[in-house]
């Protein structure tokens, strides 16, 4: 994995930031970044006297600033990890504007990290640490970037993947990096070593929900209604829950509203993939399923979910039949 340059600058010459912060959606590049830091920072053997780690919401800042007030024990620094602690959200603002006055002043021999979720990034602690510090988002990777990642990591395995094999593999887990280890991890102890192909894929990996909705939408488009009720049916075995499922419907005929939309509005796949917040392989489906739905029909068929799941919640309908409906509706 490729630590950011500041980052990687800051571990060679063991000049590190007095606080940083770790934000966003991919957990393997926050973990991976912070283990980095970590065995930087403390050699091995020394953890329990210099490593403080805080997992708590609307942590009290008297907690971190008695952290890194402490000396490190027969080591140069002392490491804080203050985890999900939605002081870089609004509803904390006390203890948030406190402890972004306790940053500018946080002493030489600590290191103080934040690892978060969601950030504002006009709050008064983000500044404070993006001044002070440093702050690094964490995103889940684009197409490209996934598909090299992807590539080393089963190639680590013993395992290959064709290039089109590799796109597939990760629409299938559509669940970012972490997720995509344990899929890889899969794959190895059942294959051991070799080439991967798409029926592996299908055998051994567990498909994301999104990627289940998406693929019986698609089948709802192309008037597969057998293949459509399958889809659901097995999800019901699974477990899902019918409103959590007409939810999931109405978000994948809405993704594809945008997509048709913007597309026709003469944005580029990967325009629109920024401006909707998905992924440029998720637009490039979604196009290709909008030529199967008229933009009169997407509005409908959301007008349509919106009144199932009122009556779901209302009692007028049985939850697992009204989304069956929806999907024979603009199944046949």
């Amino acid at each position: 994995m490729i630590i950011l340059k500041n980052l990687k600058e800051d571990i060679k010459n063991r000049r590190f930031k007095r606080v940083y912060l770790f934000f966003g959606d991919e957990n393997y590049l926050k973990k991976t970044y912070i283990d980095e830091l970590r065995n930087a920072i403390i050699p091995k053997g020394a953890e329990m006297m210099n490593l403080d780690v805080f997992q708590e919401k609307k942590i009290e800042s008297k907690k971190i600033y008695d952290a890194c007030e402490t000396f490190p024990f027969m080591n140069d620094l002392r490491l804080i990890i203050v985890k999900d602690s939605e002081l870089f959200i609004q509803g904390n603002k006390n203890e948030s504007e406190k402890t972004a006055e306790y940053v500018k002043n946080i002493p030489e021999t600590s290191v103080l990290i934040f690892v978060e979720e969601k950030v504002d990034k006009r709050g008064k602690l983000y500044k404070a640490v993006s001044t002070n510090g440093e702050c690094i988002e964490c995103k889940i990777p684009n197409e490209k970037e996934m598909l090299l990642w992807t590539e080393k990591a089963v190639l680590k395995k013993g395992l290959t993947m064709k290039k089109n094999v590799i796109l597939y593999f990760i629409r299938s887990i559509n669940n970012g990096m972490e997720t995509a280890l344990i899929e890889i991890e899969k794959l190895a102890d059942y294959i051991g070593k070799g080439e991967v192909c798409e029926k592996d894929i299908d055998n051994i990996c567990t498909k994301s929900l999104e990627v289940k909705i998406f693929d019986m939408v698609a089948a709802i488009g192309n008037k597969k209604i057998k293949e459509a009720l399958d889809i659901y049916n097995n999800m019901i075995l699974m477990k899902e829950a019918p409103i959590m499922i007409l939810a999931m419907i109405a978000r994948q005929f809405r993704i594809i509203l945008q997509s048709k939309y913007l597309s026709e509005k003469g944005f580029y796949k990967s325009e629109i993939a920024e401006k909707i917040k998905q992924r440029e392989f998720v637009v490039s489906e979604c196009l290709s399923q909008a030529k199967n739905f008229k933009k009169k029909e997407l509005l409908k068929a959301l007008e349509d979910c919106l009144e199932c799941d009122v009556n779901i919640k209302t009692g007028k309908v049985q939850d697992r039949l009204g989304v069956e409906m929806i999907i024979m509706k603009y199944g046949c």
